[in-house]
């Protein structure tokens, strides 16, 4: 099965059929792939994990380790001390890869099912990584096409990326809630929707160029100040996900946020959370 997020191509493959569908049936794709992914269910490989091979550990679920050949990512059932339910192993630049999954752990879904090899949270730190290799950034954000506008609201949790997704939703496209890539498109920064949406479920896998970028905060009257500099960075960043585990990745991020808030106009947006903010947004100069 072939799938496409954000023009980079996946396949993944096994001898049996699984759920992969669902979240990823409007990102399928019969274009030839960048990203081979082979999936195993059943016994798990002898890996070795030793603590010097450790690069980061995110405290909850999943911890990234690399060798001369592989970056290996080890996901654990929270607070446990198991071994791990999945491990996935891909080479150095993330162009091929294959994931295996203890059917022993997921006892409780029936013989004739598959758990998804890509569930949260290995989808979105592959893509993650992906995009460090000199491809792009994904965002905390969510992304709308207001016929052909394109107006990115970045924003932590609680920030109002899902309220402003349901306030658009008979306006424009909603690419995505939760979850926006931003790529370089020849001399125009354009952005994605991904599968990986938050409260709105509605996702769309097109792209359009970025025209503005909002970073979001509630408040009691609509207003948007234009932020520049440092202080766009900042927010850029810090509603961003980069690979905090790669020094040459981060090198590209720093470089490519440094490169988008000098080419797209950045604001601070105070919004109250009605149908008003649509005709404010395409006002804003």
């Amino acid at each position: 099965m072939n799938f496409k997020v954000a023009d980079v191509v996946f396949l993944v493959t096994h001898c049996r059929s699984f759920n992969l569908e669902g979240p990823y049936k409007d990102f399928l794709s019969t274009e030839n792939h960048e990203i081979s992914i082979r999936v195993y269910y059943g016994n798990m490989p002898e890996f070795q994990f030793h603590d010097k091979n450790k690069i980061f550990d995110s405290e909850l679920i999943w911890s990234l380790y690399q060798n001369n050949k592989h970056n290996i990512f080890v996901l654990k059932m929270p607070d446990s001390r198991n071994s791990p339910y999945r491990i996935a192993a891909f080479d150095k630049h993330y162009k091929k890869g294959e994931i295996y999954t203890d059917m022993s752990q997921f006892r409780h879904i029936a013989d004739t099912i598959l758990p998804d090899p890509l569930e949260f949270p290995l989808s979105e730190i592959l893509m993650v990584c992906v995009l460090s290799k000199g491809r792009g950034l994904m965002i905390h954000a969510c992304g709308i096409d207001d016929g052909g506008h394109g107006y990115l609201f970045a924003g932590n949790s609680g920030h109002g990326k899902s309220t402003m997704a349901k306030l658009w939703k008979d306006q424009a496209v909603i690419l995505n809630d939760d979850r926006i890539v931003i790529r370089k498109n020849g001399d125009n920064f354009w952005m994605y929707g991904t599968p990986w949406h938050g409260e709105y479920t509605g996702v769309s896998p097109q792209g359009v160029p970025v025209e503005k970028i909002f970073f979001l905060h509630h408040a009691e009257s609509n207003n948007a100040i234009r932020c520049k500099g440092a202080d766009a960075a900042s927010m850029l960043l810090a509603r961003s996900f980069p690979p905090l585990w790669d020094s040459e990745g981060m090198k590209f991020i720093l470089a490519f946020c440094s490169n988008l808030i000098s080419a797209i106009p950045c604001y601070r947006l105070n919004f109250m959370p009605d149908e008003n903010i649509i005709d404010f947004i395409r006002c804003v100069k």
